[in-house]
C-alpha cells in the first residue's frame, strides 16, 4: 500500500511495498509518485482518482507495471479523509478476468427470475458458489433483535449444515455492521494471515490514517480466531443493504486459503447492489400488498362508521377484528383513558399504569416488545407476553394494543451464543466462540416476535385510523358549525315569525274593533279569526310547509254544520296541496267568506246552503268557486269592512291571484284563483277535532270536570268555556301530584288535560284516569300527534286556543266511547 497526502507525497507505505516495486533499502516517504510508480501508471492513477469521482470507490487499473522491474499489478486506488490509498496485488488470472466478465450478467439474469425469498435465497447460494468456488456459501438475514439465522446455504457434501441455526449478535459487533454497510464487500484471503503495517509509525498529535475503505485493511485478530474456531481458512462476505440498513449477508466460507482478484472483487460488489435492490423490491412489494390488503380489510371494518357517533365506539366494538388483522391473542383500546379489551389482555387494575409506560417508550410511535417481562417486570411472561402499541390519535396518549402470549420454544444456535474472557499474558480479554456444535436454547417468558410484515400492518391501521378519526372530527366539527348556523337561522326566523304574528294578531284584534257592532260580535268575530290564523300557524310549523286545501275547507265548514242538515254545506274538489304560505292567507279568507255566508248570506237561514267546489284549470292554476243559494236576497254592501278588504287584497297580494265575487241577488258567488305557484303534492290527511262540527249546546250538563293546566290564564279560559258547557264544577290542577290528588279525593266525571306541564307531562294522570274509566281529552299547542304517548293514540286531542265547538265535541266523543267501553 502507499498513501499520498493531499498534496500529492508519498506519506506511509506497507513494509512490503519493495515485493511490488522491486527497490530495497528505498525511503520513498515524500517522493513524487511518478517518481515511485513510473510516468505512465502515476498519469493512469490520476485518470482512475478522476473517474472515481469524490466519493470513496475506488478506481481500478489492471495489471500496470510498477518499479524498476516493470513488475505487473492490479491497482485500486481511492480518496478518503484528504488522502489518496493505493493498494497493490497480483496480477488476476484470465480465467478470473473472463469469469468476472460473465459473472454479474449470469447472477443479475437468473436472479431476476425469482419474485419470493425462499427460492431466491437458496438460488442466490447455489450460484455464487458455483461462480466463485467456495467450499460454504449462507445466505444469513438478521432478525429484529440483531441475531442473525442462516436462511439458505450451499455447501461442499463432507461440511456440516449451519441451515436454520441462529448467530448472536454479540458474533457481529455494531461498528462491524457500519463498515459492511460502507465496503460491500470483505475478503479475508487467510485467517492466519500476518498483518502487515504501514511505515512510519502514527507521530503523537499526528492524524491517524483512516483504512475504513480500504481493501487490504487488516481485521480484527479476534474474528480471524473466531474463523479459526469455525475451521474456516478464508472467507468472503457479499452485503445485503436495504434502505441504507444492513439486512442480511452472504458470507462465503474456504477450508483453505483463498483470494478474490480485483476483476472478481467488483463484480461481486456490482452484484451486491444489484441483488440488494432485487432485496429491497420483493420486501418493499410484500409490504405494500400487505398493507394493500390490510387496507381493503379496513375498509370492511369501518365502512358502518356512523359519523354521529364517537370514533371511539366504533373501535371498541371492532377490537376483534383489529386484532384478527395482526396475529395476536388479544387487542385492547386505550383511549381518553378508558380501557376496552378483546381476548388475552392484562388484568384491568394493571392497564393504568401499563400504558403509562407504553406512552414513554412508544411516544407517537409504533413500539413492540417480545418479552414484556423484561420491560414491566414479572407479572407478565405467560399469558401476556408480547405487545405492539399503535398510536391512533396525533393530539394525545390513544394506542390500539395487541398482545402475545408466551410461545415457549427452542432456539438453534451455531454454539453457545456467549463469549468468554480469557486471561492472556496478565490480562483478560474477550474470546471468541471456540465451538460452533448446535446449541438448543429453551426460550420462555416470550411471544413470536413482531415481524416488519406485522410493522407494516401495524402502520396501515394507524394511518387509517388516524384519517377517520381526523375525518370524523372534521365532519363532526362542521356538523356542530352546520347546526350552530341552523339554530340561529331557527332562531332569527322564529323570531321574525312571531313578530309577524303578533302584528297581525294585533292589525285583527284593531279592524275587528273597528267594525265590530257590538262586544258580543267583536269577541265572536276575534276569536274565530284568531283560530283561523292558528290552523294557518299550525300547518307552517308542522314540517309539512302547508297543508291540503280539503282540510282547509272542511276546519272552517265544520264549524258551520248541523246535525239536523249534515249537507248544507257540499264540498268537492280533487286532492290538492297549498304551501305554507298560501295555506296561511287562504285560511283567513276562508275564515272571513264563511263569517260572512253565516251572518248574512246562504247560511244565515236553515234553508240555506253552501257549495264549494275546486279544479285545476289548463294553465295549472287552481280555480275555486263559491256558490250561495237559499238565503235572504243579496244586496251588495254599501261600505267595505275589514273583513272584505282583507278578501279582496289578500288573494292578490300576497299569492299574484285573483277574487272575483258576484253579489247576485238568489246568493253571493265567488271565483277565486290561486296561480299554481303555489300549489304542491298533497300531504296525508289526520283526523283533526279542531274541524269536527255537529256538537251537542251542552254535551257536560251537571257534570264535575277536572282541568289540568299550568297556565293560568288558559286555565281560566278554559275554565269558562267548560261552565258554559254545563260544567257543574271545575277543578283546576296545575301539577300531576295535585291532579292525582284531586282525582283521589273528587273522582271527576271527565278531564281535560294539558298534555305538556312545563318540564313533565300529564301522561301519569292519564293512566290514573284509564284506570277509573273516566273520559278524557288531551289539550296541545302542537300540531301533530307525535307527541302523545304510546297506547294513548285514541285519546281525542284539541290544539291551543281551544275552541268552543272543539271542545264539546272532543268532550262528548270521549263521554260516548268510554260508556260503550
Amino acid at each position: 500500500m502507499i498513501v499520498l497526502s493531499d498534496n500529492g507525497l508519498v506519506s506511509f507505505v506497507s513494509e512490503n511495498i519493495s515485493q511490488f516495486l522491486g527497490e530495497t533499502n528505498r525511503d520513498y516517504l515524500g517522493a513524487e509518485l511518478s517518481d515511485v510508480v513510473g510516468n505512465t501508471v502515476a498519469h493512469d492513477i490520476g485518470n482512475a482518482i478522476a473517474g472515481a469521482g469524490s466519493g470513496h470507490t475506488a478506481g481500478v487499473i489492471l495489471k500496470a507495471k510498477v518499479g524498476e522491474s516493470d513488475k505487473l499489478a492490479d491497482i485500486t486506488v481511492h480518496r478518503y479523509a484528504e488522502r489518496t490509498f493505493l493498494e497493490f496485488e497480483p496480477p488476476a488470472s484470465v480465467e478470473d478476468t473472463e469469469v468476472a466478465l460473465h459473472l454479474t450478467q449470469s447472477l443479475v439474469r437468473r436472479v431476476d427470475s425469482y419474485s419470493q425469498f425462499d427460492p431466491l435465497f437458496k438460488a442466490v447460494a447455489r450460484l455464487v458458489r458455483a461462480m466463485l468456488g467456495y467450499d460454504r456459501v449462507m445466505v444469513y438475514r438478521f432478525l429484529h433483535n440483531g441475531a442473525g439465522r442462516v436462511v439458505a446455504e450451499a455447501k461442499d457434501p463432507s461440511l456440516g449444515s449451519f441451515l436454520g441455526q441462529h448467530f448472536p449478535v454479540s458474533d457481529i459487533p455494531v461498528q462491524a455492521r457500519k463498515l459492511y454497510v460502507e465496503n460491500w464487500v470483505r475478503v479475508i484471503g487467510d485467517a492466519s494471515f500476518v498483518p502487515v503495517p504501514l511505515v512510519p509509525g502514527i507521530k503523537d498529535g499526528e492524524r491517524e490514517v483512516d483504512l475504513s475503505f480500504s481493501h487490504l485493511r487488516s481485521v480484527s485478530p479476534i474474528h480471524c480466531e473466531y474463523l479459526r474456531n469455525m475451521g474456516v481458512a478464508a472467507s468472503m462476505s457479499i452485503s445485503i443493504v436495504v434502505d441504507g440498513e444492513l439486512w442480511g449477508l452472504i458470507a462465503c466460507h474456504h477450508n483453505t486459503p483463498k483470494n478474490l482478484s480485483i476483476p472478481l472483487r467488483v463484480a461481486t460488489e456490482l452484484f451486491a447492489q444489484y441483488f440488494s435492490l432485487h432485496v429491497g423490491t420483493i420486501e418493499h412489494r410484500t409490504q405494500k400488498a400487505a398493507a394493500a390488503a390490510t387496507r381493503g380489510r379496513l375498509d370492511a371494518i369501518i365502512e358502518d362508521v356512523n359519523p354521529h357517533v364517537p370514533v371511539e365506539i366504533t373501535l371498541r366494538e371492532k377490537l376483534g377484528e383489529f386484532s384478527s388483522l395482526v396475529d395476536s391473542d388479544g387487542a385492547g383500546l386505550w383511549s381518553r383513558g378508558q380501557w376496552s379489551a378483546y381476548g388475552v389482555t392484562p388484568p384491568d387494575d394493571d392497564v393504568a399504569d401499563l400504558m403509562a409506560l407504553v406512552s414513554e417508550n412508544a411516544g407517537r410511535n409504533i413500539w413492540d416488545t417480545q418479552s414484556m417481562r423484561d420491560e414491566f417486570g414479572e407479572r407478565y411472561g405467560t399469558r401476556v407476553a408480547g405487545l405492539m402499541a399503535i398510536p391512533i390519535s396525533v393530539s394525545s396518549p390513544d394506542y390500539l394494543v395487541m398482545f402475545r402470549s408466551e410461545e415457549a420454544h427452542q432456539i438453534e444456535w451455531a454454539g453457545e451464543p456467549r463469549k468468554h474472557e480469557v486471561l492472556n499474558e496478565n490480562e483478560r480479554r474477550l474470546s471468541p466462540r471456540g465451538s460452533f456444535d448446535t446449541w438448543r436454547e429453551d426460550v420462555r417468558h416470550k411471544s413470536l416476535p413482531w415481524t416488519s410484515a406485522d410493522i407494516v400492518i401495524a402502520d396501515s391501521i394507524r394511518s387509517y385510523v388516524r384519517d377517520v378519526m381526523l375525518s370524523h372530527n372534521d365532519a363532526t366539527e362542521e356538523q356542530r358549525i352546520k347546526t350552530e348556523s341552523q339554530r340561529v337561522l331557527l332562531n332569527s326566523e322564529l323570531n321574525h315569525r312571531v313578530k309577524n304574528i303578533l302584528a297581525l294578531v294585533k292589525s285583527i284584534a284593531t279592524q275587528t274593533g273597528a267594525n265590530a257592532a257590538s262586544v258580543e260580535d267583536y269577541a265572536k268575530s276575534f276569536e274565530g279569526r284568531l283560530r283561523a290564523l292558528s290552523f294557518a300557524h299550525d300547518q307552517s310549523f308542522s314540517g309539512t310547509g302547508g297543508g291540503e286545501l280539503h282540510d282547509l275547507v272542511e276546519a272552517e265548514a265544520g264549524m258551520h254544520r248541523f246535525a239536523q242538515m249534515p249537507d248544507r254545506i257540499r264540498i268537492e274538489g280533487e286532492p290538492l296541496g297549498l304551501t305554507e304560505r298560501a295555506f296561511g292567507v287562504f285560511a283567513l279568507l276562508l275564515h272571513e267568506m264563511m263569517t260572512n255566508a253565516a251572518k248574512y248570506g246562504g247560511l244565515s237561514v236553515p234553508s240555506g246552503s253552501l257549495k264549494i267546489s275546486w279544479k285545476l284549470a289548463d294553465s295549472g292554476d287552481c280555480e275555486l268557486h263559491w256558490i250561495e243559494s237559499g238565503g235572504p236576497e243579496v244586496v251588495a254592501p254599501k261600505r267595505r269592512g275589514f273583513g272584505s278588504k282583507l278578501i279582496e287584497k289578500t288573494i292578490s297580494h300576497d299569492l299574484e291571484g285573483t277574487v272575483d265575487i258576484d253579489f247576485a241577488k238568489e246568493g253571493l258567488e265567488a271565483r277565486i284563483v290561486l296561480p299554481k305557484a303555489h300549489l304542491r303534492e298533497v300531504a296525508a290527511r289526520s283526523e283533526d277535532f279542531n274541524i269536527k262540527a255537529a256538537v251537542p249546546p251542552q254535551p257536560i250538563n251537571e257534570l264535575n270536570v277536572l282541568l289540568v293546566e299550568d297556565q293560568s290564564l288558559i286555565a281560566m279560559d278554559t275554565e269558562e268555556l267548560l261552565r258554559e258547557m254545563g260544567a257543574s264544577t271545575v277543578w283546576i290542577a296545575p301539577t300531576v301530584p295535585t291532579a292525582l290528588g284531586s282525582i283521589d279525593k273528587h273522582k271527576p266525571d271527565c278531564a281535560v288535560l294539558d298534555l305538556n306541564l312545563g318540564h313533565t307531562t300529564s301522561e301519569e294522570v292519564a293512566i290514573r284516569l284509564e284506570e277509573l274509566a273516566i273520559p278524557y281529552v288531551f289539550a296541545t299547542g302542537y300540531r301533530d300527534s307525535v307527541t302523545i304517548p304510546d297506547g294513548l293514540a285514541h285519546v281525542p286531542v284539541v290544539r291551543k286556543p281551544v275552541a268552543y265547538e272543539t271542545l264539546a265535541f272532543a268532550l262528548n266523543k270521549a263521554i260516548r266511547t268510554e260508556r260503550v267501553r
